[in-house]
């Protein structure tokens, strides 16, 4: 959330806000100075000499919570920073707050921790990912961290492998288990490249322009300016969602961390207990029964379609024996209900494959919408028919697109009730060719 310019030039000039936060990452409540309040809209902005709300920063949004007085009560809805000034985005609940007097604040701890939860995973993810990947300049292209879920992008040139996140995913819940510690100072830009050099992986600044380093005992070590728990068992589990190419040679990571985590593992549990009594079978052989049904349904499926082409032939043969005379040429308009486009394109080329002077011209209304296929045999184009252009002028009526060659050619549109115009139009525009 955007600080409005009027609030900047308001604030601009007024001392740094003591970050509580950094002395102690898990204090919940303080108490504090107004330095300043500034009203914008719906909107209160309040400056305090120090603060346990972190600002947004370093993909971490800014703390939420309360502030109050013994005049007024706010909801702390987001903070920013602006140069070392630390601003409280707020809505009034009940009362007035002023500049000068004292308030009590509590950030919403569950959220906050939950962050710190998920911003110490996105480092040990990211260590897992160098190893395993085996890029030792990997480095963060962004960042995101939520409350449910975060990401990390990297710069890698290839799509990270199924096997591979499998790999990461399980190395990051081996250092939650082993309970490292996460230990922060701060310290120069330059005496942290001395020290770790490649091994950092990201290297931003605090949003109050410190530099502070993030380690992970033996494993992870950055310059980060967000809020992070004390040991990585505080993490809890990791769990990783999905990967995706987010643009030539920078690849996305979408995990969770703490508690969502634990619950993506409980739904996945509990789907597999369902899964495995629908089978009938217990946990450990649903891989192996689902890969049966799976090959049990292609093979049905195949069958299916093989009893499905020869239904078509059939029918294609009995409207071919009740097919219009024209000359010599046979005309063949049908209109069905429930068949697939693939359907009835089947049966229109059967039926030109068999009679090079048939024209054909079936409609079906599936799912809710109008299909056409045109077809016509070899002897039929010779003489002027065109599928494209009916299909085209069909495509007009039902209020969609049709297209495709001379020989044959399909439309679907959107108004079914139409269908039957569609049809008799291009049974006039045959019978204008053919009797030409």
């Amino acid at each position: 959330m955007e600080i409005p310019q009027e609030v900047l030039d308001r604030v601009r000039g007024l001392p740094d806000t003591r970050p509580l936060y950094y002395e102690d990452a898990y204090k919940k409540s303080f108490d504090a100075k107004i330095l300043e309040v500034v009203e914008v809209g719906d909107k209160l902005y309040v400056v305090l000499d120090e603060t346990c709300f972190f600002p947004e920063g370093g993909g971490q949004a800014g703390d939420i919570g309360r502030l109050s007085s013994s005049s007024g009560e706010l909801d702390v809805i987001d903070t920013q920073s602006a140069d070392g000034v630390i601003v409280h985005i707020c809505k009034l609940i009940s009362g007035s707050v002023v500049k000068g007097e004292k308030v009590h604040g509590e950030i919403d701890w569950d959220v906050r921790y939950a962050r710190m939860r998920q911003h110490t995973a996105s480092h040990i993810l990211f260590s897992a990912l160098r190893h395993v990947l085996g890029v030792e300049r990997l480095v963060y292209m962004g960042v995101g961290i939520g409350d449910e879920f975060s990401r990390i992008d990297i710069n890698y040139g290839k799509p990270i492998t199924p096997e591979q996140l499998e790999k990461a995913e399980s190395i990051s819940n081996r250092i939650c288990l082993e309970n490292r510690k996460v230990k922060t100072w701060f310290t120069t830009r330059e005496e942290a490249e001395r020290l770790y050099g490649s091994k950092l992986g990201v290297t931003e600044v605090t949003p109050t322009g410190v530099v502070r380093v993030v380690e992970v005992d033996g494993w992870d070590v950055a310059l980060c300016c967000g809020t992070h728990v004390s040991s990585t068992s505080e993490v809890g589990l990791i769990k990783i969602i999905e990967r995706y190419r987010l643009q030539k040679g920078v690849e996305r990571v979408e995990f969770t961390a703490g508690v969502p985590a634990y619950r993506r593992f409980e739904d996945a549990v509990r789907s597999m207990s369902s899964i495995s009594r629908l089978l009938q079978v217990p946990v450990s052989e649903v891989e192996g029964r689902v890969k049966k049904l799976l090959e049990e349904r292609r093979t049905l499926k195949e069958r299916l379609e093989k009893i499905l082409g020869e239904l078509a032939e059939l029918k294609a043969e009995r409207m071919l024996l009740d097919a219009e005379s024209i000359g010599e040429f046979r005309l063949v308009i049908r209109e069905f209900r429930d068949l697939s486009p693939k359907e009835i394109r089947r049966m229109a080329t059967y039926i030109t494959s068999r009679e090079p002077r048939a024209v054909v011209v079936l409609g079906s209304v599936y799912e809710g919408k109008p299909y056409l296929v045109c077809a016509a045999g070899e002897r039929a184009v010779k003489v002027g028919i065109n599928t494209a252009a009916l299909a085209g002028g069909a495509a007009e009526i039902i209020k969609g697109r049709g297209g495709g060659a001379p020989k044959i050619a399909q439309a679907g549109g959107i108004d079914a009730k139409k269908l039957g115009e569609a049809l008799n139009y291009c049974k006039g525009e045959v019978l204008r060719i053919l009797r030409a």
